[in-house]
């Protein structure tokens, strides 16, 4: 089985068997990011995708679930999407979830069919990229779409009973932003309903525009103090009690997770406490946010 090109997936599918089908993102612009930035997006050969699920065939009896490699493999168009689920039907047909990172500009080019369509072959629990529910960070990042844009899609995906898990990144509007910005994210999120919430932590990574930036001045970065604030305010004023929260990435500095119903409380006091004794110089000191 082999790789072309930078190879990532959402913690929590560790143990879940990677199928290569793009390379690179669509629109690796987002000032940001550095995951990308050697490649250039395009698809893996549908012959290609075979010859690897004739191998892993080889090594696996059955597999019930598949992640789809890609910066967005959910890019691809609904009729490519459509010919990779036939052939894992084809060759692991008890697999019942094919899963993917997708962004919101992937859902728009979609139609209400080829999302119905494409639930019924088994594509699901889709990993999409908002970063945040606040229009000035959005734009400011250069992510590619609006928060108007995410609900209207993402309640698309909800209509076509496709279960979505939304991504976050804790600091992204910058120093003194951060509870704008909670609010925000916790309105877009109450209205679309994800089934996990993924949360980081912004880092400032070499070869990225945000990089140029932060050296140059015109992006502030929030302490620690505000984006400990940030995901406290978020998780306060989320009204989500099925939805997991997973917090655990190693750029976050104080780990929590757990069912909203269930834990909320305790993470809020996680939090609480841990802005209680924050020393943001001292953090700033031992603590570096440098790569992936």
């Amino acid at each position: 089985m082999q790789f072309k090109g930078a190879v990532y997936r959402p913690p929590i599918e560790a143990n879940t068997f990677l199928l290569q089908v793009a390379v690179g993102c669509s629109h690796n612009k987002c000032s940001f990011c550095n995951m990308y930035k050697d490649e250039q997006f395009r698809r893996i050969k549908l012959s290609t995708v075979e010859e690897n699920l004739k191998e892993a065939k080889k090594f696996y009896h059955k597999l019930e679930r598949i992640f789809l490699v890609g910066g967005d493999a959910f890019a691809l168009s609904a009729t490519k999407l459509k010919e990779v689920a036939s052939l894992i039907h084809l060759y692991f047909p008890e697999c019942k979830t094919i899963t993917m990172y997708a962004a919101v500009n992937n859902i728009i080019n979609k139609s209400d069919e080829d999302l119905s369509t494409l639930r019924e072959m088994g594509i699901n629990d889709l990993y999409v990229g908002l970063e945040t529910g606040s229009d000035y960070a959005l734009s400011y990042v250069n992510k590619g779409h609006t928060t108007q844009q995410a609900q209207e899609q993402l309640k698309r995906l909800n209509n076509a009973n496709i279960r979505h898990n939304a991504l976050l990144i804790t600091g992204l509007a910058g120093q003194g932003r951060g509870i704008e910005s909670a609010l925000a994210t916790a309105s877009l999120l109450n209205e679309t309903e994800p089934q996990i919430i993924i949360s980081t932590t912004l880092g400032v990574f070499d070869n990225t525009k945000l990089k140029t930036e932060v050296e140059s001045g015109l992006f502030i970065e929030a302490t620690e103090s505000e984006n400990l604030e940030e995901q406290l305010t978020l998780i306060k004023n989320l009204d989500l009690p099925s939805t997991y929260y997973w917090g655990h990435h190693p750029l976050n500095s104080t780990p929590i997770a757990g069912v909203l119903g269930e834990d909320q409380n305790q993470m809020v006091a996680t939090l609480a406490n841990k802005i209680s004794s924050m020393n943001d110089q001292e953090f700033k000191n031992s603590f570096k946010r440098s790569t992936l």
